[in-house]
Order: C-alpha cells, then sequence, then structure tokens
C-alpha cells in the first residue's frame, strides 16, 4: 500500500500552538529576551514527520530575486520605473505555469506576472490596448501555448492575452445577464471551463471563440448541481473540482459532465469547509481546498480523504488570512530548495493568496513546499497508486 500523508493529531496541535503562541510574544517585545530567529515552520508539527514547510512569501517587488530582503529573493518592477517598488495589492487568483507566477490583483484591475528566476515583474493592463483594459479580475489560468485568461466578472467578459502580454480577444458577454465568470481552467484537450457562480454551471467553451460547447454542474438532483461555485480545477485525467459553497462542499464530475462525488461540508472541524475558495490538484491526485473561511489549505486524496491540512492561524510564520486562490506547481524546485530547512527536500511548491493580513506580516502571497525529510517517511500519497493496488 502507498503511504499516506498523517493528518495532524488535534491535542498535539494545541500544544505546538500554546508554544507558538509564547515565542510570538516574545518576538514582539512581550518577554524581556533577545529576539530569536524564527524556527522552520512545519505541518503537521513535531513530533510527527513533517510535509509542507512553509518557505517565504511576497508581497511587494523586493520579495522576488536573488537579494530579497530577507534572505532570497529581489526584485525590481520592470519599465521606465524601474527602481519603483511595487506593492501587490488585494488579489484572488494566482496560477503558476513554465516557471511564471500569475496574480489576478483585483483591486487594481491587473493581472501582476512574476518571473523569480529573472527577477522581473510585470503588471498586465491591457498593454496600451482599450480592449483589454482590466475592471477586477479575480482568476486566470494559461493554455499550452502561453495564452492567458483572464475572468473578470466586472466587466462580464473573459481577457485573453498573448505570450507577449498583448490583447488576443476577448468574450463571455453574450452568455447572459446572470452570468458571472469566476474562475477559468484549461481542460486536456484544450477547451475553456468558465465557471459561472451566477447560473452555477461550468460553461466548456472553444477556448478560440468562446463559443460554448455545453455546461456542467445542472441537475434535478440538488445534491448533484452547483450553487454558488467558486474555484475549479481540471486534472490530466479530464476530471472536474469544483469549490461549491452553496453546500460547503467540493464536487467531482467527470469529463462528460457526470456527477461523481461531493465530500466535506459544513463544519469546523478537519475535513469540513466553512468558505470554499480556490482549488488545485498535483500530478499524484492530491486536492488543495482553499478555505478561507478556516483560514487554512486542506489536502485531501482522490476518494475525498482528509490526508492532512496547513496554513492555520498562530504561527510565527507561515498563517494564512483570508485565503481565496491557490496553485501548485513542480517549477523552479532548485531555487525554493534554498527555502528549505536542511534535510528537507521539496517534490513541488504551493502558492497561496492571502486577500487581508499585510498589517500583521502575512504576505500577499504565501509560499509552502510540499516534501519530505531525507531518510524518513516520503509523502507518497498517490491516489492512483493506492487505487491500482487495490485492484
Amino acid at each position: 500500500m502507498a503511504r499516506r500523508i498523517p493528518m495532524i493529531i488535534g491535542e498535539r496541535m494545541m500544544t505546538k500552538l500554546a508554544m507558538v503562541a509564547f515565542v510570538t510574544i516574545c518576538a514582539l517585545g512581550g518577554c524581556a529576551a533577545p529576539q530569536v530567529k524564527i524556527a522552520p515552520v512545519f505541518f503537521p508539527p513535531p513530533p510527527e514527520n513533517p510535509h509542507v514547510q512553509y518557505l517565504t512569501g511576497i508581497s511587494d517587488s523586493t520579495d522576488v530575486g536573488e537579494n530579497k530582503k530577507q534572505g532570497g529573493f529581489s526584485l525590481l518592477v520592470t519599465g521606465s520605473q524601474a527602481d519603483v517598488i511595487r506593492k501587490l495589492g488585494k488579489s484572488y487568483g494566482i496560477y503558476a505555469r513554465n516557471g511564471k507566477i500569475y496574480v489576478a490583483e483585483s483591486t487594481g484591475g491587473a493581472v501582476v506576472v512574476i518571473d523569480p528566476v529573472k527577477g522581473t515583474l510585470d503588471s498586465i493592463t491591457g498593454a496600451g490596448d482599450p480592449r483589454g483594459t482590466l475592471k477586477s479580475p479575480v482568476n486566470v489560468t494559461v493554455d499550452t501555448e502561453g495564452y492567458l485568461y483572464v475572468a473578470d466578472p466586472a466587466r462580464k467578459d473573459i481577457v485573453v492575452f498573448d505570450p507577449a502580454g498583448k490583447f488576443a480577444r476577448s468574450f463571455g458577454s453574450d452568455l447572459g445577464n446572470y452570468a458571472k465568470i469566476v474562475d477559468v481552467a484549461i481542460s486536456p484537450e484544450g477547451d475553456l471551463y468558465a465557471l459561472d457562480m451566477g447560473t452555477g454551471v461550468v460553461r466548456v467553451l472553444d477556448r478560440m471563440t468562446g463559443q460554448e460547447k455545453r455546461t456542467v454542474g445542472k441537475f434535478d438532483a440538488l445534491e448533484k448541481s452547483l450553487r454558488l461555485p467558486d474555484g475549479i480545477a481540471v486534472d490530466s485525467a479530464g476530471f472536474i473540482y469544483v469549490t461549491n459553497i452553496g453546500n460547503s462542499k467540493l464536487m467531482k464530475y467527470d469529463r462528460d459532465g457526470n456527477f461523481l462525488t461531493a465530500f466535506g461540508g459544513m463544519g469546523d472541524h478537519a475535513g469540513n469547509m466553512v468558505r470554499p475558495k480556490g482549488v488545485a490538484v498535483d500530478d499524484a491526485g492530491r486536492i488543495f481546498e482553499v478555505d478561507a473561511g478556516l483560514g487554512l489549505v486542506q489536502i485531501f486524496n482522490e476518494q475525498g480523504r482528509l490526508l492532512m491540512y496547513f496554513g492555520q492561524s498562530g504561527l510565527p510564520q507561515g498563517s494564512l488570512n483570508m485565503p481565496a486562490g491557490i496553485s501548485v506547481t513542480k517549477d523552479n524546485l532548485d531555487l525554493y530548495q534554498k527555502f528549505a530547512a536542511p534535510g528537507f527536500k521539496l517534490e513541488e511548491v504551493i502558492f497561496v493568496i492571502n486577500q487581508y493580513g499585510q498589517e500583521y506580516h502575512i504576505p500577499r502571497v504565501s509560499i509552502y513546499g510540499l516534501g519530505h525529510m531525507e531518510g524518513k517517511e516520503e509523502p507518497a500519497a498517490d491516489s492512483k497508486k493506492e487505487n491500482s493496488e487495490k485492484k
């Protein structure tokens, strides 16, 4: 049997949080002692084997590149004002692809593209073409050719930019008065999946023309249907995962739109959901669900079994505050490995958007690494492998 990532034990977590609270108070000056460097923050905490580590964060343009102000990255805004520090405004969605990080800056009316290798940050606001002017982008995705798709419900449209950041086309304004596209994803076949919160469906569109092919998520049975969906992800096999605020569950459909399962449910215990937002699926079949109500990320296997969670409040670093978007990637592992604790080997990197918390030194983008401590149990919660062993 494949090994599974262990769940966090509640009693041990309370003990850990009590210790963290004491360290935090001291760090803020509440104890008459010199400030001590914060130890690496792992999830689950000791004495469990760690599987996720908080690595670093991005709030402005000095937080990316080779000379990071706190010991890692550093970044200057590109363009004519190359030495101006660019702060990330309130953001919602995030997507990592081909080594770049795309952030939907909803209040700034822009998509921020961060290249941590080159140490650059660019804002796509329309590239000088009024047809590409963004109002309040909430989520983004990128196809295999490098085209960027932006869900902008304020302009009731999906705006598409070419790999150079120039306006290419837009569509979606003809989907009806009640349509509200809040997230987008690309299927393995190359279709654009547009998540419509207004009508509670996934609209399958031709990504070149915007022509609607079919819809997913509307059934006679209420328990199979979408109500106030907020986030969408599609895995390599074509399975569709949607976070559904209406019933506080994560819904799963096959590529043909057939309902398969739902898991979660309203509650504040591990495995429940209060306000599910972003969702991502990695190559091993692990499902990452962002919960703004609980203030953390939960990891499930393909059957909906909770594997672990991370980002809860009360930590010296690594806590989340009203998290929204999430993306998982294996790009640039060597770069992020520099932030990992000695002996902790990264397998993939997780980016999470915080809508609030900068006044408490919580970054706009929190970056975590999923991996294992060398010589110890690996996070082999590969549900595909697990299923094959059961057959």
